[in-house]
């Protein structure tokens, strides 16, 4: 028979017929590190850090340590206060030095604006009355308030009262806005000449009118005209008190509504004001 032989390194079984461990081999694993690489090995019981200041300290400890740092916090504040006590506030030289002069400069710049406003609304009132007066005897000659027989109006002159009139209206409207005073003023002259350019409309489209409709147109053109003075009127007036306001004395720009008009500004005008016969 052939003797059979176990193969080399083969481990010897136990009699139930399980295999042994080699000899020189331990078959216990060897315990694994799982606390990695750079983590800290864990700690024994009771190896913990004793609590750190001021959180050791006690309740009473820690009343006391408040109250040193209340005391602490005023004394530097009095320090501070003291230290600073009776020191001016200084300011930039661009900067005013309080509300009250702040509002004084703004009094002041609007006193002086409000002086120059009122040079240039009366000597444009002046100017403006100047160059109106005419145009006012004319259209009194076509528009008469009293029993003269109208003239007839002209092409001519309807071209030269439009054209003025127009840069009147342009030139008042640039004079500049100002207080609610002056700006009644201002704005007075403005639609008053308005009116007055609304008149000579109505003149003209009676021109070529005939009958009823002359008439009425005429009656329009008479209306319109005794609007216009009425509202110059007012903004003389406005004009005047704010002349002696401003120690200027009286300014008189009323617009005569006829050649003989005393310069009430037309505020007293006939009942019969642009309606006689025609």
């Amino acid at each position: 028979m052939r003797q059979q032989t176990k193969p080399h390194g083969s481990a010897p079984r136990d009699p139930a017929g399980r295999r042994s461990a080699p000899a020189g081999r331990s078959s216990a694993r060897p315990t694994r590190d799982r606390g990695g690489a750079g983590r800290p090995a864990p700690r024994s019981p009771g190896s913990g850090d004793a609590p750190r200041w001021p959180r050791n300290l006690s309740s009473r400890g820690r009343w006391v340590l408040a109250a040193v740092a209340l005391v602490v916090v005023a004394v530097v504040i009095g320090a501070i206060l003291w230290a600073t006590r009776g020191e001016p506030v200084t300011e930039s030289d661009d900067m005013p030095n309080s509300v009250a002069e702040r509002v004084a400069e703004l009094e002041a710049a609007e006193v002086a604006r409000a002086e120059e406003n009122l040079g240039l609304v009366i000597e444009h009132a002046t100017v403006t009355q100047e160059r109106v007066t005419p145009v006012m005897h004319e259209l009194h000659a076509v528009l008469p308030t009293d029993d003269t027989s109208p003239a007839e109006v002209r092409e001519a002159q309807i071209t030269g009262w439009t054209a003025l009139l127009d840069d009147l209206v342009a030139q008042t409207q640039a004079v500049p806005t100002g207080s609610s005073e002056h700006n009644i003023v201002r704005n007075g002259m403005a639609v008053s000449l308005g009116l007055l350019g609304d008149s000579v409309d109505a003149l003209d489209l009676a021109r070529t009118a005939e009958g009823e409709d002359q008439e009425r147109l005429l009656e329009l053109a008479a209306s319109l005209r005794g609007r216009a003075v009425e509202t110059w009127a007012v903004a003389a007036t406005q004009l005047d008190l704010m002349a002696i306001a401003g120690d200027r004395g009286h300014v008189h720009v009323f617009l005569p509504v006829h050649p003989t008009d005393p310069g009430d500004g037309g505020l007293d005008l006939p009942e019969g004001d642009g309606h006689a016969d025609h």
